[in-house]
């Protein structure tokens, strides 16, 4: 044992061996290590093969030196069709071409930024009128009840009559209630994940124009799903909404000079507000990409 920098010889008997002791020791030692990693391949478990085994990759190098990573299919689930290797650039082109179709510049973003600034202002304007409008109808249910009561008292009407009439109208007061509720606590519920969905797709832009290939990989997982190395292809299927910006417009190049789906919403966000008080703000002004999934309103 040491006790102030000096060895002294224990008499207790010992908890454990000396050479289990110094065992443990070498291999917390080693523990503490750092792993040693031979490559680090930027887009390993992104894409499975059609076989349902996993994409594995390494490193080639040609006889005038220059080093070349390839991807392919392991093979660990039995034999496998998929003959051929891509090379790691070839990939990396593919896959910002899958960017491209959901890019949208600084520019653009700032646009559509500043347009759903403006259905926020219209909408929050809109919805205020609109409960306002059900309050005042929801404060003549209440003199109806009131009226109601009054004539069922003076046995002017019968028994059956007044529960008929009150059902009828205590129906209309529920109907009310969870409409104004529903404006007060969802109006605008659409307009944040429409904030983050066109901020995601300025990210994309960033990311076509970067090497951040960890990143990208992350990126690519959160956009779409199923992603296949079939024939020295990617393929994949992009998740909702990142779908409806991925689709080119008609005779127009694949390219996101202004983003399809917001052209899909100035239809919707552009006429006058229908009469009837049951149609919100969102209905009559959120994108196409919104209304299609209750889902961004929850």
């Amino acid at each position: 044992m040491k006790y102030k920098e000096e060895v002294f010889e224990g008499k207790h008997k010992p908890i454990i061996a000396k050479k289990l002791f110094d065992k443990v020791q070498e291999v917390l030692k080693q523990r503490g290590k750092p792993q040693k990693i031979k490559h680090n391949f930027a887009f390993l478990g992104l894409m499975r093969c059609p076989c349902s085994a996993a994409i594995t990759a390494e490193k080639k190098i040609k006889p005038s030196g220059r080093e070349y990573v390839y991807y392919r299919c392991t093979k660990k689930k039995g034999p496998c069709p998929e003959k051929h290797f891509l090379r790691e650039e070839d990939l990396i082109e593919q896959i910002k071409t899958y960017l491209q179709k959901v890019s949208l510049p600084s520019q653009d973003t700032e646009k559509v930024l500043a347009e759903l600034k403006k259905d926020e202002l219209n909408a929050k304007e809109e919805t205020k009128i609109i409960v306002q409008n059900l309050k005042k109808e929801l404060g003549e249910i209440e003199t109806k009840l009131e009226k109601l009561l009054d004539v069922y008292l003076a046995e002017i009407i019968s028994t059956e009559e007044y529960t008929a009439r009150k059902q009828k109208i205590l129906t209309r007061k529920l109907e009310l209630q969870e409409r104004i509720k529903d404006f007060e606590q969802r109006g605008l519920s659409w307009l944040e994940p429409a904030r983050e969905f066109v901020l995601k797709l300025n990210y994309a832009e960033k990311l076509r124009n970067s090497d951040n290939f960890l990143e990208i990989k992350t990126f690519l997982k959160n956009i779409g799903s199923n992603h296949i190395l079939h024939n020295q292809k990617l393929i994949f299927s992009f998740k909702f909404p990142f779908n409806l910006a991925a689709e080119p417009r008609s005779g127009e190049a694949e390219t996101l000079t202004y983003p399809k789906w917001w052209t899909l919403g100035e239809s919707n966000s552009r006429f006058p507000h229908c009469p009837d008080s049951s149609v919100g703000p969102w209905e009559s002004r959120t994108p196409d990409f919104l209304i299609a999934n209750e889902a961004f309103c929850h």
